[in-house]
């Protein structure tokens, strides 16, 4: 299967940062098992918050947004939890802020590979989480874990979701799925058009909105074949982007819990690409913000509080 990998011993380097208000802060950094022409983009590195006085042994495995300005505000969440007793994890994604190889923006690359390289992003991303938890399970943690991710993170984190079973209960905000209405409706997705329009590279690019949508057009038959992660190799697809959609992965989802956030005036994430993943996810329980996408982080209380409920209470 695409997501799968084989477990090896991993060589992990931790550099202990420091305490604060009861929580000590760990980098950990160990190679990824994918391979990449980037050495940047070659080392896993997150940052571990363990309190210390843990209220449960499910670490918490955070996923931060695409972009070179949110890492700061949104590590509030990881840090946070961990004050109120919960390990939480901050992993950053491939060719994200300290990830990002030399002449790149963080994040971009996502945004212009070719069709080859961005399924090996997605691939890095959701192996380099299930490693992750790996590399946390070695370090006396349990098997069951809890995930938080906040828009483009949401994406790989509804993948890792689904493929691996040991993450239990998941908070996702302001996220979404369906390729076909984020490529063209969103704001994030504006040089992807771009490149669409000028670009051609065996069909790939060249792309319309059209052409999307006959693409598109059978694609819950497609996801509905998708009985278990294992299906990836053997359904056919219509177009490649198929197998990094989160939408093609939402309902292994259901039957776990749940919370979704979404804003009312997302720029970034159409609503119709939320509450098609949100629908694919079973319906789960889900919050809407007063909020565009950015603003949505005025919440943060809000989440936290009912993200601690979640993952100690219920």
């Amino acid at each position: 299967m695409l997501y799968d990998y084989t477990k090896r011993d991993l060589d992990v380097s931790k550099k202990d940062l420091g305490k604060k208000e009861n929580v000590n802060e760990i980098r950990i950094e160990y190679k990824s098992f994918i391979n990449t022409p980037y050495p940047e983009a070659n080392r896993v590195v997150g940052y571990f918050f363990v309190p210390d006085n843990p209220k449960t042994n499910n670490p918490l495995i955070f996923l931060h947004g695409m972009g070179d300005k949110n890492l700061v505000p949104l590590s509030w969440f990881p840090r946070e939890f961990a004050k109120h007793g919960i390990p939480s994890f901050l992993m950053i994604l491939p060719y994200h802020f300290e990830r990002t190889p030399k002449g790149m923006k963080s994040g971009k690359k996502f945004l212009l590979d070719d069709m080859k390289d961005t399924i090996r992003d997605f691939r890095q991303a959701v192996i380099d989480v299930r490693t992750s938890m790996d590399v946390l399970e070695k370090e006396g943690f349990n098997k069951e874990f809890n995930l938080m991710g906040v828009s483009f993170g949401g994406m790989v984190g509804t993948i890792a979701m689904g493929v691996d079973e040991r993450i239990k209960k998941a908070i996702f905000a302001v996220t979404g799925g369906n390729y076909l209405y984020i490529t063209w409706k969103s704001l994030a997705t504006r040089i992807l058009r771009k490149k669409y329009e000028i670009e051609s590279n065996d069909d790939v690019y060249g792309c319309t909105e059209e052409k999307c949508i006959e693409v598109h057009k059978n694609y819950y038959d497609y996801i509905r074949k998708l009985k278990t992660p294992e299906y990836l190799d053997r359904v056919p697809y219509v177009k490649e982007c198929f197998l990094f959609d989160p939408l093609s992965f939402g309902h292994f989802i259901k039957g776990r819990h749940v919370v979704m956030y979404n804003a009312l005036f997302d720029e970034v994430i159409p609503r119709k690409a939320s509450n098609a993943l949100w629908e694919e996810m079973g319906k789960p329980e889900r919050h809407w913000l007063f909020a565009e996408h950015a603003t949505s982080i005025f919440y943060k209380k809000r989440i936290l509080k009912r993200g601690l409920k979640l993952f100690l209470e219920e």
